[in-house]
């Protein structure tokens, strides 16, 4: 199943005003697109709360750019809407936003590794040289030695003179050549800033507290030193939300670390999956939390096994995303065991996590860009099909916090993304909620002809 409960308050006790959390987190680039239509589906499930109306919001990685303007009150179809550019929000989230290649480190690298060797070489040479004054019978009778007689030992005689001045303290090293990431996220965060500052919201954490009511945290890793870093109104304040989630969504490797203040940050999901125990600290008393990421099991896992199709056989990329997967799964349900035995936290968790036999969305790129829509609707699907098969427990605890579900709206979106009919452009659609809104338009238009009938008729 997709769902995990960890039920312990007293649910015949009704409280509404309880405290509520959301936490996003992280899964890459298409983990974003897969949670935002996931998010939709929850939203779409609530019949008198949306997922603008929680109390506190924490994001790790990816999910603190869907966090951050759901704290702000945009919608999850606006959210859904900068996909294809048809926001009223937010203007078009482009390749270049999450692939601005590491210009710097590629051209002032090797630059730099140029130079070093410019300076060092010669001085490399001459204390060689001074250290070997007989060169024609020392070094050349090494080397004309391993021509004539090459072997291990010639070798070795011939190299250990150079490879012991060549490798002293200082001596430039060809990994200086390579850069600290392929990409710079820097780009990320100029849109988040922009975007920001043109919606007239709030790029502060203490003022969103303030103004808003509500509680945005997100959390980083200082690569110096390894030490956890958790950005928030009443944490470290000290870097913007957009620079927040600069330094948050800095994966290693494939982004350079997001050098900010003068401090290295990088990805927050390398150190805590969900953050849940931020939340509880926060007297959280309802959490609903959301991981896209977890391993693969076919249904069919036996059978691959002995045929030889098991992950194994798509590559290094398909292992990599298992690994990555159950390293995320499993620290974070060791995470929700660890709550479950804390006598001081009284509250309810709901994870909500595609089934384990979730295929299509394995397969989709996780750092890809072009199959953003289709891993909206799949995300969508996975949210529903995990609520709707544990759907009465669920909205029972909903319920005693004032939540009120409803399955109607997410069933007949659900019957039209799935049909046989459907096609990307009408799944796109029906996730940013055009559809509904253009048959209201048709109801108005129906209405005023109708008026104008009447005006019409009246004078007549």
């Amino acid at each position: 199943m997709g769902i995990t409960i960890i039920q312990k308050s007293d649910l015949t006790k009704k409280r509404s005003r309880s405290i509520k959390a959301l936490i996003l987190s992280g899964g890459a680039v298409t983990g974003g697109s897969f949670k935002a239509g996931g998010i939709k589906a929850l939203n779409d499930y609530f019949s008198n709360f949306s997922v603008n109306d929680f109390d506190i919001y924490v994001g790790i990685s990816s999910g603190s750019l869907i966090a951050a303007p759901l704290v702000g009150g945009i919608s999850p179809e606006s959210i859904l809407k900068s996909l294809d550019g048809t926001s009223r929000h937010f203007t078009p989230l482009t390749a270049w936003h999450y692939y601005r290649p590491n210009f710097e480190e590629f051209i002032l690298r090797p630059i730099k590794f140029l130079t070093k060797m410019a300076v060092m070489l010669p001085g490399k040479l001459l204390h060689l040289a001074a250290r070997y004054p007989e060169w024609s019978s020392g070094m050349l009778r090494r080397i004309w030695c391993f021509v004539e007689k090459p072997s291990l030992q010639s070798y070795e005689d011939m190299m250990l003179p150079i490879i012991e001045s060549m490798g002293e303290e200082n001596f430039p090293s060809l990994a200086e050549l390579m850069p600290s990431g392929i990409f710079d996220n820097s780009a990320l965060e100029r849109y988040i800033r922009k975007n920001i500052e043109s919606n007239g919201l709030l790029n502060d954490f203490k003022e969103i507290e303030r103004v808003q009511g509500k509680k945005l945290y997100i959390s980083a890793m200082r690569l110096d030193g390894g030490g956890h870093v958790l950005f928030g109104p009443d944490e470290d304040s000290s870097l913007t939300l957009s620079e927040a989630i600069q330094a948050s969504t800095a994966l290693p490797g494939f982004y350079r670390p997001a050098k900010i203040r003068g401090v290295d940050y990088v990805d927050g999901g390398v150190q805590q999956t969900a953050n849940l125990d931020v939340a509880v600290d926060k007297g959280a008393e309802l959490i609903v939390c959301y991981n896209p990421f977890r391993p693969y099991q076919s249904r069919e896992f036996v059978e691959d096994f002995s045929k030889g199709t098991g992950l194994a056989s798509g590559g290094i990329l398909a292992v990599l995303n298992q690994i990555f997967r159950a390293l995320f799964h499993s620290r974070l349900h060791l995470a929700i065991d660890h709550l479950a035995s804390r006598d001081d936290f009284k509250g309810d968790i709901i994870l909500i996590e595609p089934r384990a036999d979730d295929a299509a969305f394995f397969e989709l790129n996780p750092l890809s860009l072009k199959n953003r829509v289709e891993a909206a609707k799949l995300g969508f699907r996975s949210v529903r099909n995990s609520i709707d098969a544990r759907f009465d427990e669920i909205s029972k605890i909903m319920r005693a916090h004032g939540i009120e579900m409803n399955r109607e709206g997410v069933e007949t979106e659900f019957e039209k993304m799935t049909g046989p009919n459907s096609d990307k452009a009408e799944i796109q659609m029906l996730l940013e909620g055009r559809r509904l809104r253009k048959r209201g338009e048709k109801l108005k238009a129906k209405i005023r002809r109708s008026t104008v009938r009447k005006r019409k008729d009246k004078k007549r």
